[in-house]
């Protein structure tokens, strides 16, 4: 069937077949240079990277670990400084003047408790008086320890000591309210016949009761004692 404007046949090919061979041919072609193309690209870019040594592969960065061995060393103690002594300072005594007087020892007052009385102050005899024979009048002597009389269960105490007829050591006691006390004769036969020195004293002394012979506990109520002796010869 023809068509009735141009006269060809619509069913008929419009292409006439040489050409799609010379088409097929040169697609072919085609693509054998693209394939050739991209080979060549790639053996030669290769090539040339490996003769340049673009391609080397980057060396990984080594890394480096460092032990560092402490090894603690003892500190040695710090010494302890030892104070040296102070050198005592030496003072020569002052040389005292010829025909100086020393100056007087200062003595501290003494302290009386309540309730307790200074030591008794003696009178006479004198120390170490000489008295010679049985009837010879002894008188000791002394001073209150404060005014007016003691009270009723104090009394004053004679001590007296001395050596026995018998070569030992001998006591007497007696007990008054005066400053005053006469020694009996009968003392005079009771001295060593070798040795006839007598010491005495005076205390003040706090009985029970009220007579100090008969009683169990005296307790001296004096701060401190002074005695004398005195010498009774045949």
């Amino acid at each position: 069937m023809k068509c009735p404007r141009c006269g060809n046949n619509p069913h008929a090919e419009r292409v006439p077949p040489i050409v799609w061979r010379i088409v097929a041919v040169l697609v072919g072609v085609g693509l054998l240079v693209c394939i050739g193309w991209v080979i060549f690209r790639a053996l030669t870019t290769n090539g040339l990277t490996n003769m340049l040594g673009l391609n080397q592969p980057t060396p990984a960065p080594t890394q480096v670990i460092q032990v560092i061995y402490v090894v603690a060393t003892p500190v040695p103690p710090t010494p302890t400084l030892t104070p040296s002594p102070t050198p005592t300072k030496i003072v020569s005594p002052t040389a005292t003047p010829r025909g100086a007087k020393p100056a007087p020892t200062v003595v501290p007052p003494t302290v009386i408790p309540p309730g307790f009385y200074p030591a008794v102050v003696l009178n006479t005899p004198a120390n170490a008086t000489v008295y010679a024979g049985a009837n010879a009048a002894i008188v000791l002597e002394w001073q209150a320890v404060a005014p007016g009389s003691l009270k009723e269960n104090e009394w004053y105490e004679i001590q007296l000591n001395f050596t026995g007829r018998d070569s030992k050591p001998a006591e007497r006691k007696s007990y008054t309210k005066e400053t005053r006390w006469i020694l009996s004769p009968d003392l005079y036969k009771e001295i060593s016949l070798t040795v006839r020195t007598i010491k005495w004293t005076v205390n003040v002394v706090r009985v029970e009761g009220f007579d100090p012979l008969a009683a169990l506990n005296r307790t001296p109520i004096t701060v401190g004692s002074s005695s004398r002796t005195f010498i009774w010869n045949p």
